[in-house]
């Protein structure tokens, strides 16, 4: 289990598995793909240890939108201006 740790931890950090997740359908997005589905023994251990080929989106538009919320709240001052 270790060993697919490093590798999934390797597959999270790698330059070109990052823009395949984020980019599928550009130049680099499509080879490296193309590469997972010959089989990349990194990417497999990526999907069994994060249990999933792609990031949420879900977690970085919540918390976009909470940070506008609160500082629409807040009349644009953020924590500072509650005083």
């Amino acid at each position: 289990m270790e060993l697919k740790k490093v590798l999934a931890g390797w597959n999270k950090v790698c330059p070109g598995c990052n823009i395949a997740r984020k980019y599928p359908d550009s130049f680099i997005g499509k080879k490296v793909r193309g590469h997972w589905e010959k089989g990349c023994p990194s990417h497999d251990a990526y999907v069994e240890v994060y249990g999933a080929d792609e990031p949420s989106p879900k977690n970085k538009k919540r918390k976009g939108k909470n940070q506008a919320v609160k500082a629409k709240q807040t009349g644009g001052k953020g924590e500072k201006g509650k005083r």
